[in-house]
């Protein structure tokens, strides 16, 4: 989840809670402790590929979780001179147990078993950016501002509307997943796991990814959909109309398979690079494809189609270089892809 839904929902949740003994500063002590987590957000300064190993690690530990709420609850006692630790620890506590949760219904991955695993986690309910999820947290913040007597109720009806919200993405979810499900039952390969994930502006949109042990299928539905978009000779189409035409309806979806790892020297001397065990940990729908040869330099990229709108969206591309011996002469991660 952004973190800025991240902090108003810490703010929402303190507001319903609402402890007279801490006023305001119970306010401020939830938006603190709902960006928190995020503070490791500085490793993408640091550089891009020890963020994504770093981020949503142990700042978001359901082990750790507890103390940060103690220190957080106890700077908040110093900042605001009432010493009442244990009712910013009220809030607190469940305000970042609210941003774990939160960061497991997208499809990033959060290792909240860290420091003891790194394993990541989700859920795969909700989009990243998700506006309806937005809304729901920022009215209530609203009028919270400037109605005071009504925040409370309004707050707790919010989260309520949340949970049901939730719960609806969950049984979309299962919609999708039986389309994924219906695909597998006409391929002749051995499937090795299936995925619906949220997509972007709309809870009935998810993208279905098949994974079988050479190729992962990758196809969109829109389960309100009931016919396929008609084709558009205008070469000026908006986002919203290139969304719209990348969806299909249900029980005509077209998945398209995409090789795992081509049969090629330069993607098995790529596979050798220090970062892609990295990667690899990171992606769970990667595929490779070899890019071209110049000038003696060999160019191998990897994707992880979790991520990847046809046309519009592919970030976290990895690419390594090498030379004509198969010596690596330089790999990260590209910047400024849109697609292949």
């Amino acid at each position: 989840m952004d973190s800025l839904t991240h902090t108003i929902t810490g703010a929402v949740i303190a507001e319903a809670i609402k402890d007279e003994k801490i006023g305001r500063w119970g306010f401020l002590a939830g938006m603190a402790a709902g960006i928190f987590p995020d503070g490791d957000f500085v490793l993408g300064l640091i550089d891009s590929q020890f963020s994504i190993q770093y981020h949503r690690d142990f700042t978001h530990s359901l082990f750790l979780i507890p103390f940060f709420g103690l220190f957080l609850s106890w700077a908040f006692a110093k900042i605001s001179r009432r010493p009442h630790l244990w009712r910013y620890y009220k809030v607190c506590l469940p305000v970042l147990l609210s941003h774990v949760l939160l960061d497991l219904l997208t499809s990033y991955g959060t290792m909240i078993l860290s420091p003891f695993s790194n394993l990541r986690f989700s859920l795969d309910l909700v989009f990243i950016i998700d506006l309806l999820f937005s809304g729901m947290v920022l009215l209530p913040f609203l009028v919270s501002l400037f109605f005071r007597k009504a925040g409370p109720w309004l707050c707790r009806g919010s989260l309520l509307g949340l949970l049901l919200y939730i719960l609806f993405c969950g049984y979309q979810q299962g919609e999708a997943l039986k389309e994924a499900k219906h695909f597998t039952r006409g391929l002749d390969e051995r499937v090795v796991q299936v995925a619906a994930l949220p997509q972007p502006l709309s809870p009935f949109r998810w993208a279905l990814l098949v994974e079988t042990e050479e190729k992962v299928y990758q196809g969109f539905v829109d389960l309100r959909k009931r016919e396929h978009s008609a084709p558009s000779s205008n070469p000026h189409t908006t986002l919203l109309e290139q969304l719209d035409r990348l969806y299909d309806p249900p029980k005509r979806i077209s998945l398209r398979g995409t090789e795992k790892l081509p049969d090629s020297p330069w993607v098995k001397r790529a596979l050798r690079a220090e970062g892609i065990e990295v990667y690899y940990w990171f992606a769970r729908f990667p595929v490779a494809k070899f890019a071209g040869s110049k000038d003696g330099r060999h160019r191998v990229e990897f994707m992880d189609l979790r991520f990847y709108l046809p046309g519009l969206r592919l970030p976290f591309v990895y690419y390594v270089e090498m030379d004509d011996a198969g010596g690596i002469l330089s790999e990260g991660f590209v910047k400024g892809r849109r697609d292949l």
